[in-house]
């Protein structure tokens, strides 16, 4: 079975990707709008919320955390031996979209709010 897998505000998400029939989710210890992630060796590394997780990706237990302490909560890279240069630009890009288009809904959110004064 192909599998994707979805990193969203804290959460690990499988999909089964032929059909999109969600397998399993996983709750991570954040609610990060950001969730990265690294597939390798069938396991699921994710970060949120300053915190590091290795997933099982056959059923989303979690296997091992780190608090990653003195780290902060910025964006966050995973790279593997595995991966190339390309990939890991491609993922901070993807963190900066991310971060912008946060941005973008929270100014959105705070304009609408005020605009019933």
């Amino acid at each position: 079975m192909e599998k994707l897998f979805l990193g969203i505000k804290g959460h690990v998400v499988c999909l089964d990707k032929v059909t999109g029939k969600k397998l399993w989710e996983t709750k991570l210890k954040s609610t990060s709008g950001v969730t990265n992630l690294l597939f390798e060796d069938n396991h699921v590394f994710a970060y949120a919320g300053g915190h590091l997780f290795c997933v099982n990706a056959e059923n989303g237990r979690i296997k091992w955390e780190n608090k990653l302490d003195g780290y902060g909560y910025g964006a966050c890279i995973i790279a593997s031996e595995n991966q190339n240069a390309s990939l890991i630009a491609d993922q901070l890009q993807a963190q900066q979209s991310s971060a912008a288009t946060a941005s973008i809904i929270a100014a959105t959110a705070s304009t609408s709010a005020g605009a019933g004064e």
